[in-house]
């Protein structure tokens, strides 16, 4: 038996080292080398302009246009309430945007924006750093550069110092910016740990190659804590570590959802309402998230009794992401007790992303027809009719089991071991011994009771 035990050592150790060093590299290294990354292509190999964007002082922002050659003429339109205070070269059109004739060498731009003030556009700033949308531009691309210090996305641009993290999976990579003023508000391995997790696990597709989500130190949004536009998405640092995980993590899916744009809409409650509680699995599943801690959350978005299909009866904006989102959790439930765990939430939008190219604008009847085929029509029909009802969601069938409490720990180590390949090892060794130990033991038993038995044979 003790050689039993030895081999089980060993073969333990080795799966535990060649397992969790794979694993630990895999979202960095899945990239395979025919990726076409969209964003590149857009912003390098098709753009006319180069445009080095810095801060020129508190809330300004100005950029200076090169070609590398002759400037042609070409049209900007500053973000929505920048006033420009400075130009070089451009003359301003009737409607407001700026047209360059190609005279200048060197054309600039210079805009100073009102942080904090607007609740369309997404504007935030301090001493040394500053948050901003980037420019529109007519018949033509540009590529912004932050030669100063800074980092560019596809729609925002934050000026000032950051730490970085990027990572890959498929054909699909994020970037998360995590400004300095912000690190120490944050827990940084874990909103890495969670993104990482998200993009693996999450598996509705993607609706961009390359997706930039932004730290900051401040409120963007005076209304909001975090907001996703296109590829880009931002969330404040100031609710703290695991709050800033959960709004990073929300906005990132938002990113990864072609219905994104009717958060303003009638069907909010859908788009809001699955991502939020897309966001509580996930962080679930990672860990991030106790099954009591989640249960939680779940407690506190309970009470409200209005209808989600008529918006009128919406006490506040709160209502898709919390009645929304009990909506949805009950939804997934009946899905899988429809399909014996076959199917979830995450197959309805798997189909909503793959539906009409990248751009998605749901229905309610849209929707039921994706629930009657991912899972029945008995399920659609509880839907269709819920959303029409003000009655309250019962919470212990959607509940997750808070014990026995080591269930959740050992969870928690696999996910662990991914990131940390030693603790692997060394979690293989510890069961290695314990079996050694266990085999022993039962050596010594059986030979105690050999002339037992012998006897009584």
């Amino acid at each position: 038996m003790r050689r039993i035990g030895i081999i089980l050592l060993l073969i333990i150790v080795g799966v535990a080292a060649g397992t969790t060093a794979t694993t630990g590299q895999q979202v960095q290294d899945r990239a395979p080398e025919s990726c076409i990354d969209a964003f590149t292509a857009q912003q390098w190999e098709s753009a006319q302009l180069t445009g080095e964007i810095r801060l020129a002082e508190d809330d300004t922002v100005q950029i200076t246009y090169d070609s590398h050659g002759e400037l042609t003429p070409f049209e900007v339109e500053p973000p929505t309430a920048a006033t420009v205070v400075n130009t070089t070269g451009f003359s301003k059109t009737a409607d407001g945007t700026y047209t360059f004739g190609g005279r200048q060498a060197t054309p600039t731009l210079t805009y100073r924006v009102q942080t904090g003030l607007s609740t369309n556009e997404s504007y935030a700033s301090g001493g040394s750093w500053l948050h901003t949308p980037l420019p529109s531009y007519i018949q033509t691309r540009v590529h912004h550069t932050t030669p100063e210090g800074g980092h560019v996305g596809t729609q925002f641009a934050y000026l000032g110092n950051y730490s970085a993290v990027t990572l890959q999976d498929g054909c699909h990579e994020v970037t998360g910016i995590i400004a300095d003023e912000s690190r120490s508000a944050v827990d940084s391995k874990q909103i890495e740990r969670q993104l990482r997790y998200a993009m693996t696990e999450y598996d509705v597709g993607h609706r961009y190659s390359k997706t930039t989500v932004f730290v900051t130190p401040g409120k963007v949004d005076p209304t909001s804590s975090g907001e996703a536009h296109k590829a880009d998405a931002w969330a404040s640092s100031r609710h703290g570590p695991s709050n800033t995980t959960h709004i990073v993590l929300h906005e990132y899916l938002h990113t990864r959802h072609s219905f994104g744009d009717a958060s303003l809409g009638e069907m909010s409650w859908f788009n809001e309402g699955t991502t939020e509680y897309m966001s509580l699995r996930l962080m679930l599943g990672a860990g991030t998230l106790s099954p009591r801690e989640y249960n939680n959350r779940l407690e506190n978005a309970a009470g409200g009794r209005a209808v989600l299909s008529n918006r009128s009866t919406w006490t506040d904006h709160r209502t898709p992401y919390q009645r929304g989102t009990l909506f949805n959790a009950h939804l997934d439930h009946r899905i899988r007790n429809a399909t014996d765990g076959e199917s979830t939430l995450e197959d309805v939008v798997a189909v909503a992303n793959a539906k009409q190219g990248s751009q998605f604008l749901p229905s309610e009847r849209a929707v039921f027809d994706i629930v009657a085929t991912v899972s029945n029509t008995d399920t659609a029909t509880w839907a269709n009719s819920t959303v029409d009802s003000s009655q309250a969601f019962g919470i212990s069938p959607i509940q997750q089991k808070t014990t026995p409490e080591w269930e959740y720990r050992i969870s928690i180590a696999r996910e662990n071991l991914s990131e940390q390949p030693l603790f692997g090892v060394f979690f293989g060794l510890v069961l290695g011994v314990l079996l050694m130990t266990i085999s022993e033991e039962y050596v010594n038993e059986s030979e105690d009771d050999s002339p037992e038995k012998s006897e009584n044979s």
